[in-house]
Protein backbone atom coordinates (compact mmCIF):
# COMPACT_ATOMS: atom_id res chain seq x y z
CA UNK A 1 0.00 0.00 0.00
CA UNK A 2 1.76 3.24 -0.70
CA UNK A 3 1.50 6.30 1.82
CA UNK A 4 -1.21 8.39 0.37
CA UNK A 5 -3.25 5.55 0.05
CA UNK A 6 -2.68 4.27 3.77
CA UNK A 7 -3.01 8.19 4.52
CA UNK A 8 -6.58 8.34 3.06
CA UNK A 9 -7.58 5.44 4.45
CA UNK A 10 -7.09 7.13 8.14
CA UNK A 11 -8.28 10.22 7.04
CA UNK A 12 -11.51 8.77 5.75
CA UNK A 13 -12.75 8.31 9.37
CA UNK A 14 -12.60 12.42 9.71
CA UNK A 15 -14.04 13.59 6.03
CA UNK A 16 -15.25 12.37 2.77
CA UNK A 17 -12.56 14.69 1.18
CA UNK A 18 -9.47 12.74 0.16
CA UNK A 19 -5.71 13.61 0.56
CA UNK A 20 -4.12 15.16 -2.89
CA UNK A 21 -0.75 15.72 -1.29
CA UNK A 22 0.84 14.73 1.50
CA UNK A 23 4.47 15.55 3.20
CA UNK A 24 6.08 14.05 5.76
CA UNK A 25 8.34 16.00 8.47
CA UNK A 26 11.90 15.01 8.73
CA UNK A 27 11.83 16.50 12.38
CA UNK A 28 9.63 14.58 14.06
CA UNK A 29 11.46 11.82 15.54
CA UNK A 30 8.51 9.73 17.90
CA UNK A 31 5.30 9.95 16.06
CA UNK A 32 4.75 10.25 12.37
CA UNK A 33 3.79 13.70 11.53
CA UNK A 34 2.41 14.47 7.80
CA UNK A 35 1.14 18.11 6.87
CA UNK A 36 -1.67 16.82 4.14
CA UNK A 37 -4.13 18.64 2.01
CA UNK A 38 -7.17 17.38 1.40
CA UNK A 39 -9.70 17.93 -1.98
CA UNK A 40 -11.79 20.35 -0.44
CA UNK A 41 -8.80 22.31 -0.51
CA UNK A 42 -8.37 21.90 3.39
CA UNK A 43 -4.39 21.78 4.92
CA UNK A 44 -4.02 19.97 8.39
CA UNK A 45 -1.26 18.19 10.27
CA UNK A 46 -2.21 14.51 10.49
CA UNK A 47 -0.19 12.72 13.29
CA UNK A 48 -0.24 9.35 13.61
CA UNK A 49 0.42 7.95 17.30
CA UNK A 50 2.49 5.67 19.06
CA UNK A 51 2.64 6.04 22.89
CA UNK A 52 -0.11 8.64 23.90
CA UNK A 53 -3.34 7.39 24.79
CA UNK A 54 -6.74 8.99 24.43
CA UNK A 55 -6.54 10.48 28.17
CA UNK A 56 -3.13 12.14 27.13
CA UNK A 57 -4.76 13.59 24.35
CA UNK A 58 -7.19 15.42 26.07
CA UNK A 59 -4.97 16.97 28.36
CA UNK A 60 -3.15 18.43 25.49
CA UNK A 61 -6.27 19.81 24.09
CA UNK A 62 -6.08 21.49 27.42
CA UNK A 63 -3.10 22.75 27.49
CA UNK A 64 -3.83 23.88 23.68
CA UNK A 65 -6.15 26.22 24.59
CA UNK A 66 -3.81 27.53 27.86
CA UNK A 67 -1.46 28.27 25.19
CA UNK A 68 -3.79 29.99 23.19
CA UNK A 69 -5.45 32.41 26.04
CA UNK A 70 -1.75 32.97 26.75
CA UNK A 71 -0.93 34.74 23.29
CA UNK A 72 0.73 31.48 22.03
CA UNK A 73 -0.24 29.65 18.88
CA UNK A 74 -0.68 26.04 18.86
CA UNK A 75 -2.38 23.52 16.81
CA UNK A 76 -5.69 22.08 18.03
CA UNK A 77 -6.53 18.79 18.20
CA UNK A 78 -9.85 18.44 15.76
CA UNK A 79 -12.47 16.15 16.98
CA UNK A 80 -12.79 12.98 14.90
CA UNK A 81 -15.81 11.96 16.49
CA UNK A 82 -18.14 14.04 18.83
CA UNK A 83 -15.99 14.32 22.71
CA UNK A 84 -13.31 12.58 21.09
CA UNK A 85 -9.73 13.51 19.36
CA UNK A 86 -8.29 10.16 18.19
CA UNK A 87 -9.18 8.48 15.36
CA UNK A 88 -8.23 4.81 14.47
CA UNK A 89 -8.25 3.07 11.30
CA UNK A 90 -6.33 0.03 10.36
CA UNK A 91 -4.70 -0.07 14.05
CA UNK A 92 -3.39 2.89 14.08
CA UNK A 93 -4.69 5.68 15.90
CA UNK A 94 -4.20 9.64 14.74
CA UNK A 95 -4.80 12.68 15.69
CA UNK A 96 -5.57 16.02 13.29
CA UNK A 97 -5.47 19.93 13.64
CA UNK A 98 -5.85 22.60 10.90
CA UNK A 99 -2.53 23.80 9.56
CA UNK A 100 -0.71 26.97 10.93
CA UNK A 101 1.07 28.99 8.12
CA UNK A 102 4.54 30.15 9.62
CA UNK A 103 8.44 28.93 9.88
CA UNK A 104 10.77 27.86 12.30
CA UNK A 105 13.89 29.92 12.67
CA UNK A 106 16.73 29.57 10.68
CA UNK A 107 19.44 31.82 12.76
CA UNK A 108 20.10 32.01 16.00
CA UNK A 109 20.29 35.51 17.61
CA UNK A 110 19.95 37.19 20.66
CA UNK A 111 16.33 38.23 20.68
CA UNK A 112 15.47 35.00 19.20
CA UNK A 113 17.13 33.31 22.46
CA UNK A 114 15.56 35.53 24.36
CA UNK A 115 12.19 34.75 22.97
CA UNK A 116 12.67 31.46 24.00
CA UNK A 117 13.13 31.86 27.45
CA UNK A 118 10.30 34.30 28.28
CA UNK A 119 8.46 31.45 26.20
CA UNK A 120 9.13 28.89 28.30
CA UNK A 121 8.50 30.77 31.53
CA UNK A 122 4.97 31.59 30.16
CA UNK A 123 4.38 27.80 28.99
CA UNK A 124 4.65 27.17 32.57
CA UNK A 125 2.35 29.97 33.80
CA UNK A 126 -0.28 28.79 31.78
CA UNK A 127 -0.08 25.00 32.74
CA UNK A 128 0.06 25.44 36.08
CA UNK A 129 -2.43 23.13 37.91
CA UNK A 130 -2.90 20.61 34.85
CA UNK A 131 -2.57 17.45 35.61
CA UNK A 132 -0.46 15.38 33.43
CA UNK A 133 -1.23 11.12 33.09
CA UNK A 134 2.41 9.25 33.18
CA UNK A 135 3.05 8.55 29.11
CA UNK A 136 6.19 6.58 27.55
CA UNK A 137 6.48 10.15 25.48
CA UNK A 138 8.34 11.85 28.54
CA UNK A 139 11.55 10.99 27.78
CA UNK A 140 13.60 13.52 30.17
CA UNK A 141 11.87 11.95 32.83
CA UNK A 142 13.99 10.09 35.35
CA UNK A 143 12.55 6.83 35.68
CA UNK A 144 12.70 6.39 31.82
CA UNK A 145 16.24 7.90 31.91
CA UNK A 146 17.40 5.42 34.16
CA UNK A 147 15.35 2.63 32.29
CA UNK A 148 16.70 3.36 28.81
CA UNK A 149 19.98 3.26 30.28
CA UNK A 150 20.16 -0.10 31.71
CA UNK A 151 18.30 -1.19 28.18
CA UNK A 152 21.22 0.34 26.10
CA UNK A 153 24.33 -2.04 25.65
CA UNK A 154 26.03 -0.09 22.99
CA UNK A 155 29.88 0.77 23.58
CA UNK A 156 28.81 4.55 24.49
CA UNK A 157 27.41 3.02 27.63
CA UNK A 158 29.81 4.31 30.22
CA UNK A 159 30.01 8.00 28.49
CA UNK A 160 25.84 8.14 28.88
CA UNK A 161 25.83 6.81 32.06
CA UNK A 162 28.29 9.07 33.73
CA UNK A 163 26.48 12.10 32.17
CA UNK A 164 22.82 10.89 33.79
CA UNK A 165 24.79 10.17 36.51
CA UNK A 166 26.41 13.44 37.27
CA UNK A 167 22.89 15.44 35.98
CA UNK A 168 20.61 13.37 37.96
CA UNK A 169 21.54 15.24 41.70
CA UNK A 170 19.18 18.04 40.52
CA UNK A 171 16.35 15.17 41.44
CA UNK A 172 17.61 15.43 44.45
CA UNK A 173 17.37 18.96 45.82
CA UNK A 174 14.23 20.67 46.73
CA UNK A 175 14.59 23.04 43.32
CA UNK A 176 11.44 25.00 41.79
CA UNK A 177 9.05 22.47 39.36
CA UNK A 178 6.64 22.90 37.02
CA UNK A 179 5.28 21.63 33.81
CA UNK A 180 7.25 21.47 31.67
CA UNK A 181 7.33 21.40 27.69
CA UNK A 182 10.12 18.74 27.53
CA UNK A 183 11.17 19.46 23.92
CA UNK A 184 11.25 23.50 23.12
CA UNK A 185 13.94 23.32 20.11
CA UNK A 186 13.87 25.22 17.10
CA UNK A 187 11.78 23.09 15.22
CA UNK A 188 9.23 23.13 17.74
CA UNK A 189 8.29 26.66 17.27
CA UNK A 190 7.55 29.18 14.88
CA UNK A 191 9.07 32.78 15.08
CA UNK A 192 8.31 35.99 13.31
CA UNK A 193 10.63 38.83 13.74
CA UNK A 194 12.59 36.60 15.85
CA UNK A 195 9.44 36.29 18.69
CA UNK A 196 8.24 33.00 19.57
CA UNK A 197 4.54 33.11 17.69
CA UNK A 198 3.50 29.44 17.27
CA UNK A 199 4.89 26.48 20.00
CA UNK A 200 4.15 22.66 18.84
CA UNK A 201 4.27 19.01 20.36
CA UNK A 202 3.29 19.12 23.64
CA UNK A 203 3.03 15.58 24.34
CA UNK A 204 6.63 15.56 26.53
CA UNK A 205 4.72 17.32 28.92
CA UNK A 206 5.21 16.62 32.84
CA UNK A 207 5.84 18.33 35.96
CA UNK A 208 9.70 18.04 37.08
CA UNK A 209 12.68 20.60 38.24
CA UNK A 210 11.41 23.52 35.75
CA UNK A 211 15.61 23.86 34.66
CA UNK A 212 15.31 20.71 32.61
CA UNK A 213 13.39 22.67 30.19
CA UNK A 214 15.79 25.73 29.98
CA UNK A 215 18.70 22.73 29.13
CA UNK A 216 16.75 21.34 26.51
CA UNK A 217 16.58 24.39 24.71
CA UNK A 218 19.64 25.52 25.17
CA UNK A 219 20.82 22.25 23.42
CA UNK A 220 18.72 23.26 20.20
CA UNK A 221 20.74 26.72 20.80
CA UNK A 222 23.74 25.51 21.22
CA UNK A 223 23.42 22.73 17.71
CA UNK A 224 22.35 25.88 15.83
CA UNK A 225 24.55 28.94 16.43
CA UNK A 226 28.42 29.61 17.52
CA UNK A 227 27.33 31.55 20.53
CA UNK A 228 29.29 30.17 23.13
CA UNK A 229 27.58 28.28 26.68
CA UNK A 230 27.96 31.02 28.90
CA UNK A 231 26.07 33.34 26.26
CA UNK A 232 23.14 31.47 25.45
CA UNK A 233 22.93 30.90 29.45
CA UNK A 234 22.71 34.09 30.18
CA UNK A 235 20.64 35.25 27.34
CA UNK A 236 18.34 32.16 27.80
CA UNK A 237 17.88 32.68 31.31
CA UNK A 238 16.91 36.64 31.24
CA UNK A 239 14.37 35.96 29.06
CA UNK A 240 13.22 33.78 31.29
CA UNK A 241 13.24 35.92 34.40
CA UNK A 242 11.43 38.54 32.42
CA UNK A 243 8.38 36.80 31.99
CA UNK A 244 8.49 34.28 35.00
CA UNK A 245 6.38 34.24 37.97
CA UNK A 246 9.78 33.61 39.99
CA UNK A 247 13.22 33.99 38.92
CA UNK A 248 15.68 31.90 39.05
CA UNK A 249 17.24 31.06 42.17
CA UNK A 250 20.74 31.47 42.85
CA UNK A 251 21.26 27.01 42.96
CA UNK A 252 18.88 26.85 39.98
CA UNK A 253 21.67 28.74 38.39
CA UNK A 254 24.56 26.80 39.72
CA UNK A 255 22.82 23.88 38.93
CA UNK A 256 22.09 24.25 35.27
CA UNK A 257 25.55 22.54 34.13
CA UNK A 258 24.25 19.41 35.95
CA UNK A 259 20.68 20.24 34.11
CA UNK A 260 22.53 20.73 30.74
CA UNK A 261 24.57 17.47 31.11
CA UNK A 262 21.67 14.84 32.33
CA UNK A 263 19.22 16.24 29.25
CA UNK A 264 22.32 15.61 26.59
CA UNK A 265 22.73 12.25 28.27
CA UNK A 266 19.25 11.31 28.33
CA UNK A 267 18.62 12.62 24.33
CA UNK A 268 22.38 10.60 23.37
CA UNK A 269 20.53 7.66 24.85
CA UNK A 270 17.42 8.09 23.01
CA UNK A 271 19.31 8.87 19.98
CA UNK A 272 21.46 6.30 20.71
CA UNK A 273 18.70 3.17 21.04
CA UNK A 274 16.80 4.64 18.15
CA UNK A 275 20.21 4.56 15.90
CA UNK A 276 20.13 8.51 14.43
CA UNK A 277 23.06 10.48 14.11
CA UNK A 278 22.40 12.58 17.26
CA UNK A 279 23.78 10.79 19.48
CA UNK A 280 27.92 11.97 19.69
CA UNK A 281 26.82 15.33 19.07
CA UNK A 282 24.72 15.45 22.25
CA UNK A 283 27.77 13.49 24.14
CA UNK A 284 30.04 16.47 22.83
CA UNK A 285 27.77 18.73 24.59
CA UNK A 286 26.81 16.67 28.10
CA UNK A 287 30.64 16.03 28.45
CA UNK A 288 31.39 20.38 27.79
CA UNK A 289 29.07 20.74 30.33
CA UNK A 290 30.62 18.60 32.80
CA UNK A 291 33.92 19.58 32.59
CA UNK A 292 32.53 23.43 32.88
Amino acid sequence: MSELARLNGIFSEFSDASLVAVTKSEEAFANEVFDVTSSDDQRYFLKILKEQSPKAIAVEAQMQQRLINAGLGTPEYLEIRSGNYVGEHGGEKFVLSKYIPGESPKTVTPKLVASLGATLARIHRCFEGVTIPDNDMQWLNLERAERDIASYSGPAKSTLSNLISFGRIIFDHDLPKAITHGDLWLSNVFTAEDEVTTVFDLETAERTVRIIDLARTYTSLRFNSDYSSGEIVDMLTAGYNSEAEQALSEEEMQSMNRAIAYTCGVCATWHAIHGTRYKDPYIQLGSEAMSS
